[in-house]
């Protein structure tokens, strides 16, 4: 579907407005229009340009989430917490059932393995408890074929495994996802929105919002011509991510996300290691994972609280060396250095904070008695954006009444026998939405830069560009490919 004016947009009201086009986002449109709600989907910039496309690519089983960091005798002195950790990890493991039956095309199995260190944390046996409770909390739907072998079994099935320093006790062996390629998971959902009927707009601000006889007003404008508009609405829904704290008009009385700083480093690793991965705990005492990426690898990530602006959150020359750091702990025979690095990445995960400061593994909907109709969406990742958008369609539900049922399986997208005819009915608006997004192109060791120039003629054709316009959107790719993407060399 061709892209809406902007001014077209003030002469309808809807239900419902969505503000943010990340996973989060675009999982709640799609809820909403498939039951029946009139829904309008806005972002300032690109679908899963945000945080979606800035994660550690994992389709995670979830372990992690119950590793506490006090004391393990002190467990039973934290029933809540322990709960909480066990509903997210319930959650976590049903949503990748999920994604897996329903996105098989979006996703590849690797195996990873598990090292057992001495003077380890947590002892094999609770891990293996973990590692089982964690498989029963997903009622076995998706196994993790989780086994705990010797050294010299785990080198034989998995090479990585070989190349541990300071021979581990013992290994374990486990399954496990990645994306293959997350932003297309954010495109394919609001498409799939817009196939139900919700309205679509990208590069569309969010200038402010306001309620005005017990209806929501959201000012609109667009983020390269400055055109403004206003749409009314019943309900808003702040699906913002690490913005939703920031969002004009959606402030809340405290903050309700801890911002945590993930940074992730690329790196070539043996060739005979391709398609493997290792999830260890790093001498912090955080989770550290080797990712498998293609032909190469990418190493991390950090687990920092931040509090600055996503906006302005980059790779710092400390985080870098420490993520090195912590693989040459692990593997003492790679040496790495900097010279290693391909490039480097960081996004700030938006988790559910109580009382503004401290962080808990919870996808919540948070409503305000003082501002009726506003929802601001938290604590979700993309594994967890489908649970989220049910939730936050049934907080409309609950407001609005029903409208339908929610809706069963993904619409087929129409087939396009060139990337040109894909252009305009993805929203492709800048060079940049084609390559990372629209296309695995941006996700290459080579970030897409390869065939830059080629698409861009593509694109030009498609959407009427001058030359000028044309060379205009390739200095536009390279500048966004330098901001996102750290060259370390």
């Amino acid at each position: 579907m061709p892209r809406p004016p902007l001014t077209a947009l003030g002469h309808t009201h809807y239900d419902v407005v969505v503000v943010g086009a990340g996973a989060v986002g675009c999982a709640t449109a799609r809820e909403l229009a498939g039951r029946g709600y009139k829904t309008l989907l806005v972002d300032r910039g690109d679908i899963g340009a945000g945080t979606s496309s800035r994660s550690s690519r994992m389709l995670y089983s979830g372990l992690g989430y119950l590793a506490v960091r006090y004391p393990l005798w002190q467990m039973v002195l934290h029933p809540i917490d322990m709960l909480q950790r066990l509903l997210y990890t319930r959650d976590v493991m049903l949503c990748r059932a999920e994604l897996v039956r329903d996105m098989p095309h979006h996703l590849t199995r690797h195996r990873f393995v598990y090292p057992f260190r001495k003077g380890d944390q947590y002892p094999p046996w609770l891990v293996d408890i973990g590692f089982r409770l964690v498989e029963a909390l997903g009622a076995w739907k998706v196994p993790l074929a989780y086994r705990r072998v010797s050294p010299a079994d785990a080198a034989r099935q998995v090479p990585m495994a070989g190349g541990l320093g300071e021979a581990p006790l013992s290994i374990g062996t486990f399954d496990e996802y990645m994306y293959a390629w997350p932003e297309r998971i954010c495109v394919d959902t609001a498409l799939d929105a817009e196939a139900r009927g919700a309205t679509l707009r990208t590069y569309t601000r969010v200038t402010g919002i306001r309620q005005q006889d017990r209806r929501w007003i959201t000012d609109l404008e667009d983020a390269d011509s400055g055109e403004p508009a206003q749409v009314t609405s019943d309900m808003v829904i702040n699906a913002t991510g690490p913005w939703v704290d920031r969002l004009t008009g959606a402030q809340g009385p405290q903050p309700r996300i801890v911002g945590i700083k993930g940074v992730n480093v690329m790196v070539q690793l043996p060739p005979e290691w391709r398609g493997q991965g290792l999830e260890a705990f790093s001498s912090k005492g955080e989770p550290y994972y080797v990712f498998p990426w293609r032909d190469h690898h990418f190493i991390g990530p950090t687990e920092t609280h931040v509090t600055e602006n996503p906006d302005d959150i980059r790779v710092t020359d400390a985080e870098i060396d420490y993520i090195l750091s912590e693989a040459n702990l692990l593997f003492s025979d790679l040496h790495l250095t900097r010279d290693h690095v391909l490039h480097a990445w960081c996004g700030v995960r938006p988790v559910t904070s109580t009382d503004g400061k401290t962080p808990r593994n919870l996808v919540r909907a948070h409503q305000s008695p003082d501002a009726p109709g506003l929802v601001t969406m938290t604590g979700s990742t993309i594994m967890l954006h489908r649970h989220a958008g049910r939730l936050a369609a049934k907080t409309v539900e609950q407001r609005l009444g029903r409208r339908g049922p929610a809706p069963t399986g993904m619409i087929e997208p129409p087939t396009y026998d060139g990337i040109g005819q894909r252009i305009t009915p993805e929203h492709v608006v800048h060079l940049t939405d084609l390559i990372r997004r629209r296309l695995p192109d941006g996700l290459n060791p080579d970030l897409g830069l390869a065939r830059a120039e080629e698409l861009s003629r593509i694109t030009a054709a498609a959407l009427n560009w001058s030359e000028e316009q044309r060379l205009d959107e390739l200095r536009r790719f390279e500048e966004d490919s330098a901001r996102v993407y750290r060259s370390v060399n």
